[in-house]
Parts: C-alpha cells; sequence; structure tokens
C-alpha cells in the first residue's frame, strides 16, 4: 500500500503547464520537478494499490481542466452547473474522452462522472450537501479515482482505461502535474513480472500526460534495467530537461571512506585499478571494449574475473548481461573509488586527492562541462570520467560578478602547454591531448583547437602559436564523434606519416576503434546496414586497403593496420631524400593509409579534423622550395580523403590505372551526386592568411589529375567541393559564438553577436573585424552557464571569459608591461594599490607610472581612494563604450552592464587627448570628427586605434548579406569533377573564381 502526502485540492494548489511530460529518475529526498508535487511514498508493483491515491490528488487537477473545456463549448454548462450533453458531445466526439458504445454514448460512467464532480459540484462545500447530493458526489469522485480498478457491468475495465479516459482528458487542457513516486524496493524485486509489467503500463499511460520522478534505488534501477529492459529502455535510459534535477555529485566523506576500504587494499600492480580507471563514469562500456583496451592490458579472462568481483564483491560496478555482449558501468560507490585512482594507476587517500581525473575519453559519451567563474563553482569532475574533467553547476555566480579569477596563477597558458611535448622517444609520439590544470581540462582544450574549423574543407587561421618542444609529436583526441589531431609541420612526408599514424595509435583502436564501434565482422561499419557486403564495400567501394580474407575479422582487420601503421613509422627515418624511390613509395603507402583510415572513421559516423600547426610561416613562405613543398603537400593530400556514400572519391575521379579501375563497385549516381570530405584541415600560424589563395590555388590544379574519360564527358563522375577559407573572419567568429552559447544555454541573435564580436576582436585582436577563433573560445568556455533558457548571451557575459586568459593575449596591441598590469587589476579580488601591482604584475616602478596613467586615461582602469592611498579597478569594456552603456565614469560597485546611452566619439577622444598630455589642434575635433586624421596626428594613439574604432563600430566587418547568411562565397571554394550546375553545358573539371 502507497503512502500518500497529502495536498490541498485549492485552485491555487494546482500544477500549472509549465512541467514537461514523461518519466524520469530522481534522487531520495528531493523532487527536482517542477512546482509543488503530489509525492506517494512506499509505492509498490500492485498498481491497483497505489492507482486510486495518485487519482485522488489529481481531481482538483481533472476538475479544473473540465470546467475549462466546458467553458469554451458552452459557457451556459458552468452558469447552470448542468452538464447537458456536454460528456458526449464535448468529452468524447470532441476530445476523445470516454469509452463509446455502438450509438457513441460512453458506455462507462466515467464522462458522466467527472462531468458532474467538476460542473455541478465544482464550487459546493461537500460538507452541506443533502445526504441525496452526498451520496451522487461520492459515486462520482468514486468512479473518477477508481479508473482502471472498479469494474462496472458492461464497461471494460484494467489498466487500459486510463488511456481512455484520464490520459486524453488531461491532454486536452493545459495542466501537466509533477508527480513524485518513491518506489518500494522489496516489493518490487520479488513480485510475479506480469504484476510488475502492468503498473509499468500504467506508469507509461500516465507520463503521456504527467511529468513523474521515480525516486528509486541503485539495485531496483538494475533491477528494472534487467527485468523490464524495453520499458526501462523506452522511459529511464535518457535524463529529460522537465524532471531532472541538478545533481553534486562529489562523494560525500563516508562514501571516499568506504570507497578507499576498498580500493586502498588493491594490489597496485594488478589489474583491478587499471580497469576502474578506464571505465566511463557517466556511460557504459562493452566487456569486449574492455578486453580489447591496451591502456586496462588484462588477459580476456582476467577482465571477466575482475568486472565480476568488482561488481558482486565490492558493489563497485553494474554489469547488464541483456545484450549480446555484456556492459559495465560504475555504481555511485564505483565513481568515488575511481576518483581515488591516479593516472598510474595508484590508490590515492582521499586526503591526498582533488578528486579530479586525467583518463582519456571514449567517443560514445557526451559532454555536459560548465565552465564557472568562481573558484570552488568550477564543474564537479567524475572521477575518473572516460569522456572529460566534466560536471554539473547547481549554482553559478553573478553574471557580472567583478575580479576573482578561476585560474590558478601558475597555470600554463594553452600554448605552453601544447609547446611542452616533453621527449617524444620518451613520453610518447602521439599523447592524448590534455589542457593545463586550473585553466582548461581535456574536453575544454579538445573544444580551442577545434574552434578553428570553420568549415568541412580547408581552414587558414592567423595566430600566434608556440613551436613543440619536440616537433615529432602529434597529439589526439575525440570528443562527441569528432577526433582531432593536433600535429606541427616538419615537412611534407615526415607530417603525413605522423598525421596518419596518430589516427591509428593504440588508444585509439582501444577508446574510438574499439570492437563494438567496428563489430567483431566490422557489421557495425555504416550504421550496420551492410551486414552481407560489408567486406566486398570495404574492398572495392571505400578502397581500403591492405584487406584480404584474414582482415575480415575486427581482430585480423586491427592487427593488419597496426602492423602497417608501424611498417610505415620504421621506414620514416630512412626516407630522406625527397623525391627518391624509398621517399616516393613511402609517400605513397602513407597516403593510400590516410585515405583508408579517414574512410574508417567515416564509416563509424566520425569526423576527422587535422590542425596542421606552423609556427613560423614567415620562414616557410620564404623558403621558394619548402613553401613549393608545402603547396604540394596540400594539393596531393586534401582532396585524398573523400567519399561518395561508400565510395572512394579517388578512385571514382582521378585513378587511372586499369587494374585498378576493374576492382571497384558500380556507383549509382543520385541527381547531384556530392561528394563529402571525411577530413578537414585547419592551417594555423602567425600569417597562416597570407597563404589561403596559394592553398587554393594549388588544390585547383589537381583538376589535372582528373581522368580524361570524366573529363571529355565520356564517364560519369561526382563533384568535389573544397572550402578554403579563412578561419578569423567575422563569419568564422559568428560560428564560434554561436556554438558556445548554444552549449552554455544561451540565446543570441544577430545584433547581440555582433556586439559580442566586436567586444571580442577589440579586446583580442590588433586589426578590424578580426581575432583568434582559439581565444575567443577559449574565453567562452570560462563563462559561467545561462540560468535559464531564456538568457541571452551579452557582452558582460563575454568580458568576464575575457578576463580569464592569459595576459599577452590582452589587447595584443599594447606593450607587455601594460598587458601584465592590466590582467591583474582585471582578475584581483579588490582595488589594487601602487606596490601591489608592481608586485603582483612583476613591473618596474616607472612602468606603473606610465602604464597607470595611460589605462586610467582611455578608461580601461579606474582610481579607487584620494591622495597617496589611491587604489586601482580595472575592466574589460572603457566606460564611454557604446557596448556599455553608460555616459559616466563607473563606480567600484558598478559591473561590466550599463543603462545610459553612450558618450560621443568626438568628445570622448578630446578628453583622452587632453588626459594624456597632448595639446590637439581644436580643429582635429570639430564635428564630424575623423578619427583615422586625429590619431595620425597624434601618434602616440596609434596602439590604440584599432580598439577604439572597434568599440565605436567604426570599422567595417564586411557585406552584411555574407555575415547575415554566413555562407562561404564561391570564390572561396575549389570544385574538382563533375559540376551539376553546368551538366548540360560541357562537363567542367573546375570551377573557381
Amino acid at each position: 500500500m502507497s503512502q500518500r502526502t497529502s495536498h490541498s485540492h485549492s485552485e491555487a494548489s494546482i500544477q500549472t503547464g509549465s512541467a514537461e511530460a514523461g518519466i524520469s529518475r530522481l534522487l531520495p529526498g528531493s523532487s527536482g520537478l517542477v512546482g509543488d508535487p503530489i509525492v506517494l511514498h512506499d509505492v509498490g508493483p500492485q498498481y491497483s494499490e497505489w492507482l486510486p491515491d495518485l487519482l485522488n490528488e489529481l481531481v482538483p487537477t481533472v476538475e479544473r481542466t473540465v470546467r475549462e473545456l466546458a467553458l469554451n463549448y458552452d459557457p451556459r454548462i458552468l452558469r447552470d452547473e448542468r452538464p447537458r450533453l456536454f460528456p458526449t458531445e464535448c468529452l468524447q466526439r470532441k476530445h476523445g474522452v470516454g469509452v463509446p458504445g455502438e450509438d457513441g454514448v460512453p458506455i462507462h460512467p466515467f464522462n458522466g462522472a467527472v462531468s458532474k464532480l467538476a460542473i455541478s459540484y465544482g464550487r459546493v462545500v461537500v460538507d452541506d450537501l443533502s445526504e441525496p447530493k452526498h451520496q451522487i458526489y461520492n459515486w462520482a469522485r468514486q468512479v473518477v479515482t477508481g479508473v482502471g480498478t472498479r469494474e462496472y457491468p458492461g464497461a471494460p475495465n484494467g489498466v487500459g482505461l486510463l488511456d481512455e479516459t484520464i490520459v486524453p482528458l488531461l491532454d486536452a487542457g493545459d495542466h501537466t502535474p509533477s508527480v513524485v513516486l518513491s518506489l518500494d524496493e522489496a516489493a518490487w524485486t520479488d513480485v510475479d513480472s506480469r504484476i510488475a509489467t502492468n503498473a509499468l503500463d500504467a506508469l507509461a499511460m500516465l507520463s503521456e500526460v504527467l511529468n513523474i520522478g521515480l525516486v528509486l534505488s541503485p539495485r531496483l534501477d538494475d533491477h528494472l534495467r534487467r527485468a523490464h529492459p524495453g520499458w526501462y529502455d523506452d522511459h529511464l535510459t535518457e535524463p529529460r530537461g522537465g524532471t531532472s534535477i541538478e545533481v553534486d555529485h562529489t562523494p560525500s566523506a563516508d562514501a571516499l571512506s568506504i570507497a578507499w576500504g576498498i580500493v586502498g587494499g588493491f594490489d597496485p600492480r594488478g589489474g583491478r585499478l587499471r580497469l576502474l580507471y578506464n571505465l566511463d563514469a557517466d556511460d557504459e562500456r562493452e566487456v569486449r571494449d574492455l578486453k580489447a583496451d591496451t591502456e586496462i592490458g588484462l588477459s580476456p579472462g582476467a577482465v571477466d574475473r575482475y568486472t565480476r568481483e568488482l561488481a558482486d564483491k565490492h558493489g563497485l560496478l553494474a554489469i547488464d548481461d541483456r545484450p549480446k555482449y555484456n556492459r559495465v558501468s560504475l555504481t555511485s560507490r564505483g565513481k568515488a573509488a575511481q576518483g581515488l585512482i591516479s593516472p598510474d594507476y595508484r590508490a590515492v587517500h582521499p586526503q591526498q586527492t582533488q578528486f579530479q581525473a586525467d583518463n582519456p575519453g571514449t567517443r560514445q559519451s557526451t559532454t555536459g562541462i560548465v565552465c564557472c567563474p568562481e573558484p570552488g563553482d568550477g564543474p564537479t569532475p567524475s572521477p575518473g570520467d572516460a569522456t572529460a574533467d566534466r560536471g554539473a553547476v547547481n549554482a553559478t555566480p553573478d553574471r557580472f560578478a567583478l575580479g576573482a579569477s578561476s585560474l590558478a596563477d601558475t597555470a600554463p597558458t594553452a600554448e605552453e602547454w601544447l609547446a611542452d611535448t616533453g621527449e617524444a622517444h620518451e613520453d610518447g609520439y602521439t599523447p592524448w591531448l590534455t589542457g593545463p590544470d586550473g585553466r582548461l581540462d581535456r574536453w575544454e582544450m579538445h573544444e580551442r583547437l577545434l574552434a578553428g574549423k570553420r568549415t568541412e574543407g580547408v581552414t587558414v587561421v592567423d595566430d600566434d602559436i608556440d613551436s613543440f618542444d619536440d616537433g615529432r609529436v602529434a597529439y589526439v583526441s575525440c570528443f562527441e564523434d569528432e577526433v582531432l589531431v593536433v600535429g606541427q609541420w616538419g615537412g611534407p612526408l615526415p607530417t603525413l606519416v605522423r598525421v596518419t599514424s596518430a589516427l591509428l595509435t593504440n588508444k585509439m583502436w582501444s577508446k574510438v576503434l574499439a570492437p563494438s564501434a567496428l563489430g567483431g565482422d566490422l557489421e557495425e561499419l555504416y550504421g550496420g546496414e551492410l551486414h552481407d557486403t560489408i567486406k566486398d564495400v570495404l574492398r572495392l567501394g571505400s578502397q581500403m586497403g591492405w584487406l584480404g580474407e584474414d582482415e575480415a575479422t575486427y581482430e585480423g582487420f586491427s592487427d593488419r593496420y597496426r602492423q602497417v601503421r608501424d611498417l610505415i613509422l620504421s621506414k620514416l627515418p630512412g626516407a630522406t631524400d625527397g623525391g627518391s624511390t624509398e621517399w616516393n613509395e613511402l609517400a605513397k603507402d602513407a597516403h593510400g593509409l590516410l585515405a583508408s583510415v579517414t574512410q574508417l572513421y567515416h564509416a563509424l559516423g566520425i569526423d576527422v579534423t587535422i590542425n596542421l600547426r606552423i609556427p613560423d610561416t614567415r620562414k616557410l613562405r620564404a623558403g621558394e622550395s619548402r613553401y613549393q613543398q608545402f603547396l604540394d603537400f596540400m594539393r596531393h593530400t586534401v582532396p585524398k580523403s573523400a567519399a561518395y556514400g561508400v565510395h572512394s572519391v579517388y578512385r571514382l575521379l582521378c585513378e587511372d590505372r586499369v587494374d585498378k579501375l576493374k576492382h571497384r563497385m558500380s556507383v549509382e549516381f543520385g541527381p547531384n551526386p556530392t561528394a563529402d570530405l571525411t577530413a578537414s584541415w585547419v592551417v594555423t600560424g602567425p600569417t597562416a592568411s597570407t597563404m589561403t589563395d596559394d592553398i587554393r590555388s594549388a588544390i585547383a590544379t589537381k583538376a589535372d589529375d582528373i581522368r580524361e574519360t570524366i573529363r571529355e564527358g565520356v564517364e560519369r563522375g561526382v563533384h568535389l567541393q573544397i572550402p578554403v577559407v579563412d578561419g578569423n573572419s567575422y563569419a568564422a567568429l559568428r560560428n564560434v559564438v554561436e556554438r558556445h552559447a548554444d552549449r552554455k544555454g544561451f540565446d543570441v541573435d544577430r545584433e547581440q553577436c555582433r556586439e559580442i564580436i566586436r567586444l571580442a576582436t577589440a579586446t583580442l585582436g590588433n586589426e578590424p573585424g578580426r581575432c583568434s577563433p582559439y581565444v575567443l573560445a577559449e574565453a567562452l568556455l570560462a563563462m559561467a552557464k545561462a540560468r535559464s533558457s531564456t538568457d541571452s548571451l551579452t557582452t558582460a557575459d563575454v568580458a568576464y571569459g575575457i578576463r580569464q586568459l592569459p595576459a599577452h593575449r590582452l589587447m595584443p596591441t599594447l606593450k607587455f608591461t601594460m598587458q601584465k598590469a592590466l590582467k591583474e587589476l582585471l582578475v584581483a579580488d579588490e582595488p589594487l594599490g601602487r606596490s601591489e601591482i608592481v608586485e603582483r604584475a612583476g613591473i618596474s616602478g616607472r612602468s606603473y607610472d606610465r602604464n597607470l596613467k595611460e589605462l586610467a586615461a582611455v578608461g580601461l582602469v579606474e582610481s579607487v581612494g584620494n591622495g597617496g592611498h589611491k587604489k586601482w579597478r580595472a575592466w574589460v569594456m572603457p566606460w564611454w563604450s557604446p557596448l556599455v552603456g553608460t555616459d559616466t565614469p563607473r563606480r567600484v560597485d558598478d559591473d561590466e552592464s550599463g543603462v545610459s546611452p553612450p558618450s560621443r566619439v568626438d568628445d570622448v577622444l578630446y578628453q583622452l587627448a587632453l588626459d594624456l598630455g597632448f595639446e590637439p589642434d581644436y580643429e582635429l575635433f570639430a564635428n564630424p570628427v575623423d578619427v583615422d586624421a586625429v590619431i595620425d596626428a597624434l601618434p602616440r594613439l596609434e596602439r590604440w586605434r584599432h580598439w577604439f574604432m572597434t568599440h565605436y563600430g567604426l570599422v567595417d566587418f564586411g557585406s552584411d548579406t555574407a555575415i547575415a547568411s554566413g555562407d562561404i562565397v564561391a570564390e572561396k571554394i575549389v570544385s574538382l569533377g563533375v559540376d551539376p550546375t553546368h551538366r548540360e553545358a560541357d562537363q567542367a573539371v573546375l570551377t573557381m573564381s
């Protein structure tokens, strides 16, 4: 029997329609639901025991819904308090409520009873009713609350009646009540499955119109998943935004103590710790993947033995043995235990760990990272999380809070972290991408470096980057079905081999190219739709090389590709002479392997992005031979990785060897046979954009390699478009803003986005309308998340993220001493005085005097206090900026936002000149003021030109049409093959404006 928590039946207590219908899990002791939910305790599997209690609590909502329907149908019904034809004409025929007989009249008393209850007795005091009317009222209420459990002669009965009565009635209204059901574990785990099935069916029906939260123990959750898999998968596998609650995943001291009592006793040289560490904190892993995981490095038998022991003996794992291949997941105790394991697989006492993980991710998991601006309010890391140092945050700080840096003072910058590769022969040639502790976790570092990608093609990004300590290193990462390879240009062949080998490391086979992803017989490729023909498709369609009968299984396939990778790597040191036979053969094999492996990732539905870093682009361009080698590399390598469905585009367009052409599948061309790239490239360097046109032209010459029969129109081909675009442009930056605004839950319209990019380019760039997408992404990652779905992203939000960036990234046109002083003031919790600024920024007293005067003159810092006790506060946006919206200097308790209109540009510029000690010619400031003329006449202002003009919107971001649409114009696209727009004319092989 269930126990219920009583609720007032007044109109004010009824749940309104802000909740979302569905079912979700809740934590014990918390509802997590919208409004004041109905709560039933000790709910068992006999639905006849708790359903009447639930329906009794729903009566106020039912009555309100009926009255609203009656009012809309005929107001006289409520006025006269007589249902008349309402039960049949409105409820049954209009809204489908009730079970109709052959004549259309409901044969179950529900319609009549609910109409009387809501209309005839809806506003009466029940205790004042006469005895006959009291009996009628009781009958009507019993009919409504007895749906599914009371029998009536000649009328249907059972739980299915909910679908005929309560569900369509509430569905016709605007109210979604919230309900919390605390399930009785003992009763549910010790009952005939048919009884439980009926109860679950009732919950499923009610979840169409109710917001149901289930409080259930981990053991009961596991029981439902095993005993009722279909229902569980339909209703409890995915959390629902409208019903779930934010949960602090940080284990309690007791949980950590229990976990330590377990893992502290494990042999540090054994496999249990390695196995625990490499599980996903918030997802399952198949046991067969654990057996193939080289990070775990255990025999299949040991994996089976340890998983059972960790589950049955220690309660650290839950095992789902319903699928063909067993899956394991961490219990809450297991998550606590995982957090006590260090990256080198040692058990660490709770007092010595900060509960932060550093293990690589698997592609199947998604992220929910929220980077909060206040110390201690950052993401709550899931211990040993195999996808990221991720978490959820319940409370975000003031979105416009001042000061308070969330970064450790000693944290390296992202570039310093990347450049510090260590010795490749000692630390590994292909490390998993991580980020500097205290600044960026591994997912954030992945997102930062992915921000340079604007399109599936080639994106060229201007950014000052540091050279790797060991240029042979290539980082690799995978999140949300996006593989990222980060490598440094080291010549065409070494770069090609390193990038290719990075995609085939043991860790990629363990975490991404796992047995569950490919299938035991490779049947999972291409979504598992080509099981019978997969081998032919891979060999003759995708043209994946090195495949024979021995490679038809996962083990044979993975072993073969590992061998080929190792062989190519072993030959690299001997291929030193460009153009030699050895060099050419190795380049051919490496190109073939890259094309094959990107086809493999394409077959898995995973995008591949290669971020190719060139620390000194000027030096590369200065050497004619070196530069031509780079352009040749782009020409041959970029188009190589492309697919049309399951077919290799290179084989369709370029291959001219007769024996190779014989070994290919027939192609069914669509009306617009446009191919897709299976790998995108991002070229990053200080002046990389100067190479954009050259890269585009180099790739365009690939048209010379198109097979002659296609060029002449004898053979049909496909169309391959390769955009080569600017990664610092307004459209590129807008993509970054919109991506991260969406991730943080903010709305951002076109005008807001334009203002945010004005702020970003003014503060982070040194030329009009441009800045580094990587730095912008880093600032956006540091913001708090939105508090509600209606929050709009503002310049004040972005200003907070900008304050968290390294000093040298703030206003690149300034002297570094000025940047350091500004940075220290921006992140200070309180205003700072002269001695504090000098000490924290590491500058001299003379630099302080010179820098603070100028920063104050332009409005970036403002003084607090008087005389020798003067202190300073800094701002990302000067008070006069139109992006702030105020016309007077701020007070210390102001934030980055304001309400008043901005000051005029000529007034601000004139005051700036006076504050800096100039004696400007007044004619310079006659209306309309020419900002360029003023700065030309006052050269000391030159370093502020871009910043000042961008704040005032005096720079051109580009074509309004291009900005509005975000499209990549045709001039930026290289088109190879058959252009479908010119099919009726001569078949164009190359179209390039």
